[in-house]
This record gives C-alpha cells, structure tokens and sequence, in this order.
C-alpha cells in the first residue's frame, strides 16, 4: 500500500504487466507463471517466513500487521498464496499456513476510511490512487470504484478480495488454516508458532459509519467469493 513514485524503469515494467503498483509485477508475473528474478528485499521476506516456520497470508484489513510484527519482526508485503507457491513453493509445501478472515461489509466499510484517510501513520495508501481515494466521501463512491475496476490490479489491496489472497487459481482455499477475525485475540492458542504471544492492535483504523442495508448487500454481492470462504463457528 505504500511507496514512492516509481522511476521510468518501473514505470514501464508497470506498463508492460498492467499494474498500478510496481511490487505488483511480481504478482502479474506469478499469475502468468513467469519467473522474474527476485531482489534482496523479497529474499529476506522469504527467509525471515522460512526461519519463523509458519506462512501467514497477510489479507489487507484484517488485522494482519501485529501478527507479521510478532512472526516476522516487522511489516510484509500483501503477497498472495499463489505468488508464494510460484517463487518459493518449499514454503506452500513444507510450512503451515494460516490467514485471518473478516465480514466482507466490516472490510469494505474499514478499507473506505483507511483510503479516504490516506492511510495511517504506519501505513499508506499508495501514490497512485492517493488523490482519488481521498475523494471517496461516501461508501458509494468507493463501491463505483471498485465496480468500475477491470482488473484487482486497478485497485489499492485494501479492496482487492480476501479469495485472492488465500485461493488457488481455482478458487479454492490454500491455507491449511482459515480464522475469523473475531478470534485474532485467540490466536496463540490455536497456532502453534504463536503460542505464549499475546497480539496487540497495531495500525488501527477507527471509523463510526454504518452502511446502509442496501450499501452492505452490495458489498455482500461484490465480494461473494469472500462470503463464501467465511469459517464455521
């Protein structure tokens, strides 16, 4: 979600992959399973993953922030199941892995205050839909906007499917594990890797709207995928 203005280079690998956002290339190229080399940045992220002995799929606003914090010692990248199981699949194969699921309506509504906000002072919105997320007066807006996206990679991550994160190319679940975010606080006794840790609330993103009914059976409609990985119980 953050980041700097990319220079011509990134620009036009931008451009060659359809993306807004330059850390998305590696996406793109994971979705047409093309190998790219990877820089040392994505090497450390890897390895600090490998070395913590557990994959978490940081879905964007689910609480994920604390959770890399605790695992990995800082922020990761909002990387897909599928961008790992095409540039270091040991991990997919050999790691447990888990993600945190939320209400598709609670997302939206959280995703809209974080962007109309520009983000917050640990996280920001990225250059390249800055100016027009700060626009966003009303959920309605936001809503045209990603109704109106032809692509995930029009969006910032905050609005891109939770199914995109977690799935296969065929839309099926990949983490072994799947947990509501209503049990986040639960978490260390249910994952093995954060057991005796205690999670706080990092990058918190407070907000009194309430959609309307017709707002949230549109969101509801807009991100079925997301309703239909919701965890029993």
């Amino acid at each position: 979600m953050k980041g700097e203005g990319p220079g011509l280079p990134q620009r036009l690998l931008c451009s060659t992959f359809r993306v807004r956002q330059y850390n998305d290339v590696h996406a793109r190229a994971a979705d047409l399973r093309l190998r790219l080399p990877l820089g040392r940045k994505r090497l450390q992220r890897i390895e600090r993953i490998r070395e913590a002995g557990a994959l978490f799929i940081h879905v964007p606003k689910n609480g994920g922030t604390s959770i890399c914090d605790l695992l990995y010692g800082g922020i990761m990248m909002h990387e897909t199941w599928r961008y790992y199981q095409h540039v270091a699949p040991d991990l997919c194969r050999t790691l447990p892995s888990f993600a945190i699921w939320r209400d598709p309506v609670k997302r939206f509504v959280s995703a809209w205050a974080f962007a109309r906000r520009g983000g917050t002072s640990r996280v920001k919105i990225h250059p390249s839909v800055n100016a027009l997320y700060r626009s966003f007066h009303t959920l309605d807006h936001a809503l045209e906007h990603v109704e109106s996206c032809p692509s995930v990679y029009e969006m910032d991550h905050v609005f891109r499917p939770q199914a995109l994160y977690v799935c296969d190319r065929n839309g099926q679940l990949s983490v072994d594990q799947l947990f509501s975010m209503d049990r986040i606080a639960s978490l260390p006794d249910l994952v093995p890797v954060l057991k005796g840790k205690t999670i706080p609330h990092l990058n918190g993103n407070t907000h009194d709207v309430v959609p309307t009914a017709a707002q949230a059976k549109r969101i509801r409609q807009l991100y079925s995928a997301d309703e239909a990985l919701r965890p029993a119980g």
